[in-house]
């Protein structure tokens, strides 16, 4: 009997010493916060990299867009438009239909620049954004040349 009473006590002490299941402590939900808020730098610093060059390549192509209809305005006029006439031609010409609804303002909010003869295509013209700087000639300007 004494065995048996020895293990019921034991069972009794061990049922005891069980504790309800305990939260998270403080330390834990500070390690847990700064390790979301690192992920979450980490995943936004790409992101933002990836805006700007999505912006440098919706240039580029708005650019060539512009290009292809000032090449149909020298199909039905025989030449490219002036600097000075510029690209506002394009949609309100002086003859004929506009190849263009409306002039695209490029990604940063700034119109494009026409020159002609270009800088970057001599023999044709170029068609610039000024890029992110939004300053003319500067190494981030984006056009109808290939980008670099």
């Amino acid at each position: 009997m004494k065995i048996v009473d020895a293990l019921k006590n034991a069972a009794r002490a061990t049922a005891k010493k069980k504790k309800a299941p305990r939260g998270m402590s403080l330390l834990e939900i500070m390690v847990v916060i700064t390790l979301i808020g690192l992920v979450t730098a980490a995943i936004g610093v790409a992101v933002m990299g990836q805006l700007g060059e999505g912006q440098k390549k919706t240039a580029s192509n708005q650019a060539y867009e512009i290009s292809k209809s000032l090449e149909l305005y020298k199909l039905n006029n025989g030449r490219y438009p002036t600097t000075a006439e510029g690209l506002q031609v394009l949609v309100t010409p002086p003859k004929g239909k506009p190849l263009m609804d409306a002039m695209p303002k490029d990604p940063w909010g700034n119109d494009y620049v026409y020159t002609i003869p270009g800088a970057k295509n001599p023999s044709k013209f170029d068609i610039r954004s000024k890029g992110p700087d939004s300053q003319e000639g500067t190494e981030d300007d984006v056009g109808n040349w290939p980008m670099e």
